[in-house]
């Protein structure tokens, strides 16, 4: 059986989860390793796995567990055995603990690519790419670098093509940001499904121009007839002594379309000119001049009126026009992605990587067609139940890859389980999409294998609020499903497509209505909706968001006053940028209303950038001018930056001190890593306390960088410019401080305080999006799949559909995100958002807003603008928590990377006896190393990387090793333009060898010289030196001379041959 349980927010899903996993432990003997149960994220899976290795550990001690009693029934077990029960799979799971399933899908199907990697064209080992912008950042840079070769022609064509529309768009572009933007198509699931077939329609470039010029044509043709009937109105009016301005409403009469249609201008008819057919009155008016009048009835009749019929008749059977219009507008950029996902594919071959982004989809080619064991048999697992979370956050893909292990395990009549509520489907942008939830899963099975379940009671908040989520979501939908209807009703849809839209919007919102759980019935709870006025065209007047943020510290002050701890509030943004205004405005007052007896601490994962530290922006300025020393902008920028954290006019010191400079340029030999490090140590000092978070923070986002791509300056630059500098700082959890996050971070939450300060959004889109559409109708079906943008027009098309679904889906995605921001508030609600006022004439603004939306549902107290439920909340005080301990982040300490530990490969000397004889070997070591005087530095260099000896010892080294080899006796021994062999093996007899320290070669005379560090002359040494001598003679050489260097006695025994 697949039981779908459909949790409004605050139902007790996690509850509802952990016992029925339970049920199937208890009843499954090993259960734990044949059941898996997945969700969307590591917080919601750690969540998971503790909840249920908590309540067997409730059950295995004799304590108080909520699902005892709802355990008993379903076993039939008693309370003896089943604790007993509890205690054995406890064990059990505890010591089998990575056979304990419980994973996010992204993890499970990464678990299950592993043992495809041949099927799938991967070698063996590969790595998980996580980052997609850094991908595909790489490929825009590779498209854009290939595009002087010869076959990318076409491509340049497109990439100017593309310059121009964002030109006119915009009156601006910026080629790679925008080509970034663009790409990020290459992601989503409607792409992909199609990609194939997409790069097969464009390697045919004949057919694709030949496509285009069709389209075109198509486009040429209608526009010159829509200019034929705007000439011929004209010149009907002229012959009959007209003008536009001669008719009703003079210059904008309805008339005057034709002087636009006449100047190639497609302009559809407005209200004005629909009211002109069969009625002369709305042609003049009474008071116009007479004969003027008399012409105008005569027009009428001479044939006006039916011209005017043939406009409104022209302009209704558009469709094809305005599908044309939709393709050629963007039909390059299928180019243009399908060079983009090349280049993505090469790099994946290249970095031997997969990007998450694609596992889903590589692993449906791998699934499709196949039977579930078969999967399993790779994989070596066996799952019998299946429990899916979040369902509503789940997208085709991954279902298509789940739906085989479903059926297969219903098949075998064992029990599975999703949760899912479509109002709380806000990863769209993910791939998401709730109709899986909403209609999908109750195609895919036979009805008697699904039982659904509604959970009704809301466990979470007070009274007041879930009174008034029940009231609010069910007025709202009928608001926005009426405006959505507006629009369908005016489109070239027929009445059965129509019909699949009318009630989509309220079907989403069909099971709102949530009972109060009984713990909740006696708590009232709050609900406050503030609206706040804002007047147009008056600058001595404060925008309605500054007006918020003026008034929230008072808020934070009266929650306090009222008995509200800090960590009870949470403040909602929709963006992070929001969150960032909220901070910001936070942290001001906390700096400005110290010691008035109210804190304002705040803490945020989403809204405390990297980027917005000064400590951060000045190490990036002195990095820029470290990638580009020899570009004055940059020197510029640091120079300006040294001197503000220095607090110095740079009036004063128009230039970089010398000193400054000299430490700064010394880093650019580093890498990346090190070269930041050296900056921070430089310069942390300079800087308070709470900014060390923020440098450490940024020092781990260069270390992950490097270990990921090429550690290259001004590549990192590039890559934070772009998406580092929206990296956030992590703050940790059980501060007593107010937590800003966003909606969707919120998701799954519940707080006792929550404000929304910022309670509007638009619910249609407003940026630029781009719908994947399957012409179906000639000529346009030529091509699979083609991306048109999104705009009215396509409510026209042969794309009506796609269009009312994609608007349909934005206002949905609007009313949840309101929805998931209204369910977390346990007690407290409060949202602020502008009072809308309507237009000049009355009526409502175009764009629907949740602004709008808010008013026109609650009808607020008009004259304090103001909706308000239930009476401020004071909490019951609860005995004080030991807080926990706060370890304050020590300031950044950073050692120099030459003075670090490094690791000896050798154990060299580590157990003689003396310091004496580590020295002598130390020295024996250099001089190996040594072919003349200039080599002493870099040798003695090269032992304090290598961490053999500190700095200290560099200076002193260098300076005896100068005065050694300065010595009369030896100097021309390194000096003289000689062949120096420094240890090198004399090969002789089977296998046997012997190796000199320093043997000299020139002009035919050998020199071999030993050096001995002891402070005894040993008669040894004298027939040590010979053997070299007379191997090297055996050689052919016939003047050898041979030397023993007693280097700490400071003499030198010449050996006789």
């Amino acid at each position: 059986m697949l039981t779908i349980y459909r949790a409004s927010a605050g139902a007790g899903k996690t509850h509802r989860l952990t016992g029925d996993y339970l049920r199937l432990l208890f009843l499954h003997p090993g259960g734990y390793r044949r059941i898996l149960a997945v969700t969307f994220t590591n917080k919601a899976t750690d969540e998971m796995k503790t909840r249920i290795i908590e309540e067997l550990h409730l059950l295995a001690s004799n304590k108080k567990s909520d699902h005892l009693k709802d355990l008993m029934e379903k076993t039939l077990w008693n309370e003896t055995k089943l604790r007993e029960e509890a205690r054995r799979v406890l064990v059990m799971i505890l010591h089998d603990y990575s056979a304990f399933q419980i994973s996010t899908i992204d993890r499970f199907f990464q678990q299950t690519m592993r043992a495809f990697t041949r099927e799938i064209g991967l070698r063996g080992g590969y790595g998980l790419e996580m980052d997609d912008q850094l991908v595909l950042a790489e490929a825009v840079d590779n498209t854009l670098a290939d595009l002087d070769k010869k076959e990318n022609k076409e491509l340049l064509k497109w990439l100017l093509r593309f310059a121009e529309d964002k030109i006119e768009e915009s009156g601006k572009w910026e080629l790679r940001k925008d080509i970034m933007t663009l790409s990020s198509e290459v992601f989503k699931e409607s792409f992909k499904q199609s990609s194939d077939k997409i790069s097969q329609n464009i390697a045919d470039k004949g057919a694709l121009e030949s496509y285009q010029k069709t389209l075109q044509a198509l486009i040429q043709a209608k526009e010159s007839e829509a200019k034929q009937l705007g000439e011929k109105g004209m010149e009907m009016m002229r012959e009959a002594g007209l003008q536009p301005s001669d008719f009703k409403y003079g210059k904008t009469s309805g008339p005057a379309l034709f002087e636009k249609l006449a100047a190639g201008e497609m302009k559809e008819p407005g209200a004005r000119f629909l009211g002109l057919p069969d009625d002369v009155n709305n042609w003049y008016t009474k008071t116009a001049d007479p004969q003027k009048g008399i012409a105008i009835i005569r027009l009428f009749d001479a044939g006006m009126n039916d011209l005017v019929k043939s406009v409104i008749a022209f302009f209704e059977n558009l469709t094809s026009y305005y599908t044309a219009k939709g393709i050629i507008h963007h039909c390059y950029t299928l180019g243009i992605l399908n060079d983009i996902s090349r280049k993505i594919a090469e790099y994946r071959e290249e970095k031997n990587v997969m990007l998450i982004a694609d596992t889903t989809e590589l692993l449906s080619k791998v699934i499709d067609g196949s039977e579930a064991p078969f999967i399993y048999e790779k994989t070596g697992t066996r799952i019998d139940h299946y429990m899916i979370d979040e369902f509503q956050d789940t997208s085709h893909m991954q279902w298509h890859n789940f739906r085989p292990l479903l059926h297969e395990s219903l098949a075998a009549m064992h029990d599975n389980l999703i949760v899912g509520d479509v109002k709380q489907s806000i990863y769209r942008f993910r791939n998401s999409d709730w109709k899986l939830l909403d209609e999908e899963v109750a195609h895919d099975f036979r009805p008697e294998l699904i039982r659904e379940q509604t959970l009704a009671e809301n466990w979470r908040s007070c009274r007041k609020v879930v009174e008034f989520n029940n009231s609010f979501f069910v007025t709202a939908p009928e608001i926005l499903q009426a405006k959505y209807n507006e629009a369908l009703m005016q489109s070239s849809l027929n009445e059965a497509e129509k019909s699949l839209f009318a009630t989509k919007i309220l079907s989403a919102y069909k099971e709102n209505s949530q009972e109060v759980a009984p713990p909740f019935k006696e708590k009232e709870g709050h609900v406050r909706i503030e609206f706040i006025e804002e007047e147009e065209n008056d600058d001595e007047k404060k925008g309605w968001k500054e007006e918020v943020m003026e008034r929230l510290p008072s808020l934070l002050e009266r929650l306090q006053d009222n008995g509200y701890r800090l960590s009870d509030i949470a403040i909602l943004t929709r963006t992070n940028f929001e969150g960032a205004t909220v901070a910001d405005t936070l942290l001001t007052c906390q700096a400005e209303r110290a010691g008035n007896g109210y804190r304002y601490d705040i803490i945020s994962d989403d809204a405390l950038f990297v980027g917005s530290s000064p400590a951060v922006r000045f190490v990036i300025a002195l990095l820029g001018y470290l990638a580009h020393p020899e570009e004055k902008t940059y020197e510029q920028m640091a120079r300006f930056s040294w001197y503000a954290m220095k607090g110095i006019d740079e009036a004063i010191v128009p230039f970089f001190p010398e000193e400054e400079k000299r430490k700064l340029l010394a880093l650019i030999p580093l890498s990346l890593y090190e070269m930041t490090e050296g900056l921070c140590r430089l310069y942390s000092d300079h800087f308070p306390d709470n900014e060390q978070a923020f440098l450490q923070a940024f020092l781990d986002l260069v270390a992950e960088y490097t270990r990921q791509e090429n550690a290259d300056a001004r590549r990192f630059l590039k890559w934070w410019e772009e998406s580092g500098v929206r990296k956030t700082i992590a703050s940790p959890d059980g501060q007593d401080a107010v937590r800003i996050m966003t909606i969707h971070k919120a998701k799954g939450l519940g707080m006792p305080v929550v404000i929304l300060p910022f309670g509007d959004w638009d619910i249609d889109h407003t940026k630029p999006v781009i719908l994947w559409c399957k012409p179906q109708q000639p000529p346009f079906d030529q091509l699979y799949m083609v991306p048109v943008r999104y705009n009215d027009t396509l409510a026209k098309s042969h794309f009506a559909v796609d269009y009312f679904n994609e608007k349909m889906y934005a206002y949905i995605d609007s009313l949840n995100t309101l929805y998931v921001a209204m369910t977390r508030a346990k007690e407290e609600m409060i949202v602020f958002a502008p009072k809308v006022k309507p237009k000049k004439d009355g009526s409502a603004k175009k764009k629907p807003t949740i602004a709008a939306l808010l008013w026109a549902a609650l009808e607020p107290d008009i004259e304090e603008n103001v909706y308000e439920s239930g009476t401020w909340w004071k909490p019951q005080r609860k005995e004080k928590t030991k807080e926990k301990e706060e370890i304050a982040i020590r300031r950044l300490e950073s050692v120099s990377f030459d003075d670090r530990l490094h690791l000896r490969l050798q154990g060299k000397g580590f157990f003689f006896d003396n310091k004496e004889r580590k020295r002598g070997v130390l020295m024996h070591e250099l001089l190996s190393r040594i072919r003349s005087r200039e080599d002493i530095e870099s040798s003695v260099n090269s032992y304090h990387l290598e961490g053999l000896i500190d700095r200290e010892e560099v200076t002193e080294l260098i300076d005896r090793l100068n005065r050694l080899l300065s010595d009369e006796r030896v100097k021309s021994w390194y000096t003289a333009p000689t062949q120096v062999l420094n240890e090198v093996e004399i090969l002789f007899g089977e296998g046997e060898s012997r190796r000199p320290d320093r043997v000299m070669l020139h002009d035919g005379k050998a020199i071999v010289v030993d050096y001995k560090f002891g402070e005894v002359q040993e008669k040894t040494y004298q027939k040590q030196v010979k053997s070299y001598m007379q191997l090297i003679a055996e050689m052919g050489y016939q003047e050898v001379e041979g030397y023993i260097w007693y280097v700490e006695l400071g003499e030198i025994e010449k050996v006789v041959f």
